[in-house]
């Protein structure tokens, strides 16, 4: 019988209740990872998918940090971008899709215009829906541009508009790189956007480096400056720059601004006039060199995650004095997988787990399983989301808060395949290692456990139970590639995982 151990790994019931929830943000397209033969292997998550796992693609575009994408409310990918071009739901370039952000730092400095990487910056690219043309698309992005001093800075917002109903239904793009507000300087990251009141137009915000909140109205008369608003805080404009996020709560009612350099500026948002107030501040300790910061909301918007690269903290958000509320969750436990794995990029994805990300490439993501409960009950779980190719350095997929309307704001009832109760991770000992004929696992400390070989795409291959000593299995039937193999001890009282991967050669 199998291991009740090993159940975190292997779900597991599919909970086949009807769920009518807005599914736009179910796609992340992510990493341009591995090279095979003359194409190359990356990372997908899909959450229509039940039981929900990480995924392999081997089509479509490579992401350096810009990242954005779109389905229709039932899921179905319509739309992502890297920043310098956008596909379509075939992975293919559409029309006129090949020259987003192009300019001279782009053409001269970011690979002589190759975009095989994407394009650089983190929270700076969306897709918002156009409240006039059910088929038409505003795709909001940030191009770097000479400044002044020489240098490159983020100068002015953009946009490139998609028609849907184009190229049979694929889209074709019908204005390129139109700029709709310029100013000396915006902050790098902290591109955000929320509905208004009426459920069909946008508020769209990004900080300048002047101490201000430019935002912005798009409606049937397209985009516009609504309102530029003191952000009653002198931003450290030099090192906050692409150094932290911003986050609408998923109610709408709050707006988070979060870097180590300015600290957390957490303020009221009315969705009926766009206008931030009663700001409320928490401070951080300043870091001496170069530091990322990363916040994300619990989906009741009760609670605010903030992390550093080391630490993770849980903020109650309605105390008066915002230190009152700072919980300590975690330090990161200095696992490398098999590079560093310290937080960098936080997420709440629509199955109501928050994803957390290392800005390193890595073969797992930390995971936030119940962001909804007060404390280390909220269960982070460090390396929780094993994942099937190794991450890049790339990010998340930056969304606007679909559902802010909706009762439900994510959907509780998407299972997964990965662990919640996997801390720490350990090598484990496999040789011959390439083989094509056996392999060889040294057991730790001769005990009783449980042996599971997933292939490249996530699917378990083998499970092998009360396991002990030195064993020998026969791969001899495998196809050649690459497997990854864990260990999980039956008496596992310190959650410990052993992996290693094992390469089959042909």
């Amino acid at each position: 019988m199998m291991s009740t151990r090993v159940i975190f790994f292997l779900l597991f019931t599919v909970n086949i209740a009807a769920y009518a929830q807005d599914k736009r943000d179910y796609q992340w397209m992510m990493g341009n990872d591995q090279e095979v033969g003359s194409g190359f292997r990356a990372l997908k998550f899909d959450f229509n998918n039940q039981p929900f796992s990480p995924e392999t693609r081997d089509a479509g575009l490579r992401f350096d940090q810009n990242n954005t994408s779109l389905c229709d409310k039932e899921g179905r990918l319509l739309l992502y971008t890297n920043g310098c071009a956008i596909a379509n739901r075939d992975h293919t370039v559409i029309p006129g899709g090949d020259d987003i952000n192009e300019g001279e730092f782009f053409e001269d400095f970011w690979f002589n215009g190759n975009c095989s990487l994407g394009y650089p910056g983190g929270q700076d690219i969306m897709i918002l829906e156009d409240p006039l043309l059910n088929d038409g698309y505003y795709i909001i992005h940030k191009t770097l541009e000479r400044e002044s001093d020489g240098g490159f800075g983020i100068l002015s917002l953009s946009y490139t508009y998609v028609d849907l109903r184009l190229d049979n239904g694929l889209g074709a793009v019908t204005e390129s790189n139109i700029d709709f507000f310029t100013i000396e300087k915006f902050l790098w990251s902290y591109l955000t956007a929320i509905y208004k009141s009426n459920g069909r137009d946008w508020w769209l915000i990004n900080p300048g480096a002047d101490s201000k909140f430019y935002v912005f109205s798009i409606d049937e008369e397209g985009i516009y400056h609504s309102s530029t608003q003191e952000a009653n805080h002198s931003f450290n404009p030099n090192n906050a720059s692409a150094s932290g996020d911003a986050k609408f709560s998923p109610d709408g009612t709050k707006y988070a601004y979060f870097n180590l350099y300015d600290g957390l500026l957490l303020y009221d948002f009315d969705r009926d006039t766009g206008l931030l107030s009663n700001v409320k501040k928490l401070e951080f300790p300043i870091p001496d060199q170069a530091a990322f910061a990363t916040c994300e909301w619990s989906p009741n918007s009760e609670f605010l995650y903030l992390a550093s690269a080391d630490t993770l903290w849980q903020l109650e958000v309605d105390h008066e004095d915002l230190e009152d509320g700072k919980l300590f969750i975690a330090e990161h436990n200095g696992v490398e997988d098999p590079f560093s794995t310290r937080f960098f990029q936080s997420t709440l994805g629509p199955d109501c787990r928050i994803y957390i990300r290392p800005g390193s490439s890595s073969l797992s993501f930390h995971v936030i399983n119940k962001p909804n409960k007060k404390g280390v009950a909220c269960d982070l779980v460090q390396q929780g989301n094993v994942l099937p190719v190794f991450s890049s350095t790339g990010s998340f997929p930056n969304f606007p808060r679909f559902r802010v309307d909706d009762d439900d704001k994510c959907d509780s009832s998407i299972s997964n395949v990965f662990g919640e109760d996997v801390y720490w991770k350990r090598d484990l000992k496999v040789y011959p290692n390439p083989s094509n004929t056996y392999a060889n696992i040294q057991i730790p400390d001769n005990s009783l456990g449980d042996i599971l070989i997933f292939n490249a795409a996530g699917q378990m291959v083998l499970h092998q139970s009360d396991n002990c000593g030195d064993i020998q299995i026969d791969i001899s039937d495998f196809p050649a590639g690459i497997y990854s193999i864990e260990y999980i001890p039956g008496e596992n009282v310190d959650r410990l995982v052993y992996s290693e991967k094992l390469v089959v050669i042909p």
